[in-house]
């Protein structure tokens, strides 16, 4: 077992920072991390995404299974990001960042490490996934957003010690957050 003890944490932390994300803040999965039924409700009846990529609802786990998974893990880092990210690109660059911090941490002998994402897969300019993970383009890169994971962001995100409210105008700036489960 790879051990996440102040050391192990110590080297998380220099390989978050080495790759320019100093927003974050580590949180235990089974204490910290929401994950509810209505997230995926939310899902279904309010983003227009639910069934077309491979990394949203119905292609993502059930909600139990959703929870057992983050359960499993001693040790995550939310991350925060408050930037605009209103062109594919931006969204692309950032999530494509994240998942080179979660090779960081996988190649460092955190082998459970797994990365939830701040949004839905924009990797493919159009998705073939058609809402499976079998017609997933690519598989490599995709990886489900907390909300496709059921994580209630809001109440995750106040418990790490986040100002988090809900946005009125398009015009504000959303804050994001991505998670990495680590052990």
């Amino acid at each position: 077992m790879v051990r996440t003890d102040t050391f192990g944490k110590k080297r998380i932390d220099y390989i978050i920072r080495a790759r320019g994300f100093d927003d974050y803040r580590w949180i235990v999965p089974r204490e910290d991390i929401a994950v509810a039924r209505w997230v995926r409700f939310r899902c279904m009846f309010g983003c227009g995404e639910y069934g077309r990529t491979g990394s949203c609802p119905p292609a993502a786990p059930t909600v139990e299974e959703c929870r057992e998974m983050i359960g499993e893990y001693e040790n995550a880092v939310i991350l925060h990001f408050s930037a605009d990210l209103s062109s594919r690109d931006d969204k692309c660059a950032l999530m494509s960042g994240l998942l080179d911090l979660e090779r960081g941490i996988f190649l460092d002998g955190f082998y459970k490490t797994f990365l939830l994402q701040f949004a839905d897969c924009v990797f493919c300019e159009t998705c073939a996934a058609e809402g499976t993970r079998e017609k997933c383009a690519d598989k490599i890169r995709c990886r489900p957003s907390t909300d496709a994971m059921c994580v209630d962001v809001f109440q995750t995100a106040r418990k790490a010690g986040y100002a988090i409210d809900v946005l009125k105008t398009r015009a504000e700036i959303p804050n994001r957050f991505a998670i990495i489960l680590i052990d």
